[in-house]
This record gives C-alpha cells, structure tokens and sequence, in this order.
C-alpha cells in the first residue's frame, strides 16, 4: 500500500536543514573553503613527536599514545610536507583504595593527563597546546598476573582515550583557523 505523500514533513525536513546551517554547524572533516583542502589532509601530515613520561624517559606507555595518535592522525598515511609537530609528555598516577578487613586494596585507580602541543616546524612555537586526562579503575585481585594484566590493559585503554581527546581537539583548532591550512 503507498503512503499519502505528506507536505509537512517535507517541510519540517527542509526547516531542520535550515536551521543547522543557520546555526553555524558545518562539519569537522568537511573541505575547509578558505583553503580547499580537507581536514584529513592536513592533519595527514602533521608528525607525533617522541612522546616520554615527566621523567623524560620512554616507556611502554610512550609507545601506546604515540601509535594511538598516528592511527588516528593519518590513517592512510602522510600526503605531502610535514609543516607541525605535535610534541607531548605524560604523568601516570596511581593510587589504591577499597581497603579490606586485612588491610589490602581492592581497587586501583590509574589517572593519564597529557600534556601536549602543536608546534609550527618553521617557527617552533606552539600554535596551540593542552591537557588531555582520562582515568580508569580496575580490581585487584589475589593473582599477581592477573593484576599485571589488568593493569596493561588499563593503561592500553587509558592511551587510546587521550589520543582521541587530542585528536579531536587538534583537528577542531584546524578546522577553525581555516588560515592555518593556507600554507600546506
């Protein structure tokens, strides 16, 4: 059986479409019309410097942000010149709590905060800069292995929230400083 065709929701449809574009919404991985060039491009060749801990030193953890961050940033590979570097360091903090009748911990909390910074290769300074955090609990339990694992795992999850956090806020900064994306 065919349905009625109905005007107002026509209409309502075309209403909502006018409306987002009224608002200013446009979308992040659009093509950027002062430059022409897409957000995926650009971002594409923006290089992860080597990331280390407050200590100055790599770890595993080092090695987790900075793979999550090229995943995200150029998933198909850099296009063209390296014109930024997005440099980075890190602070893990640890602490237990749910204490037993024995006096143990039954749960740990793990706390990621990033430090991070987009620098102009050309001019080293920082365009930008910020504080990614994310922070994760997981149980302690008897089994010493078991608490490893739990831990890496804590840490590979802790490393991939950041990376989207800074990910999303770099290329949010791009996306509206259309000038930024003229000399690529």
């Amino acid at each position: 059986m065919k349905r009625p065709f109905n005007a107002t929701r026509l209409m309502a449809g075309v209403l909502v479409l006018l409306c987002l574009n009224a608002c200013g919404f446009k979308p992040m991985y659009g093509q950027n019309s002062a430059s022409g060039t897409d957000l995926a491009q650009i971002m594409a060749n923006i290089e992860i410097g080597q990331i280390r801990n407050a200590a100055g030193r790599q770890e595993r953890l080092s090695q987790l942000i900075e793979n999550n961050l090229r995943d995200r940033i150029s998933p198909l590979g850099a296009n063209g010149s390296t014109r930024y570097i997005l440099k980075a360091n890190y602070d893990v903090e640890e602490r237990g709590y749910g204490i037993r009748e024995d006096e143990s911990v039954t749960l740990q909390n793990l706390r990621l905060s990033v430090g991070y910074a987009l620098v102009d290769i050309n001019s080293d300074e920082a365009i930008m800069d910020g504080t990614a955090r994310a922070i994760v609990t997981y149980d302690l339990v008897q089994s010493d292995f078991s608490n490893k694992i739990a831990r890496e795992t804590s840490l590979a999850r802790l490393s991939e929230e950041v990376a989207n956090q800074i990910i999303t806020r770099v290329g949010t900064f791009i996306s509206n400083n259309p000038e930024l994306a003229a000399g690529n």
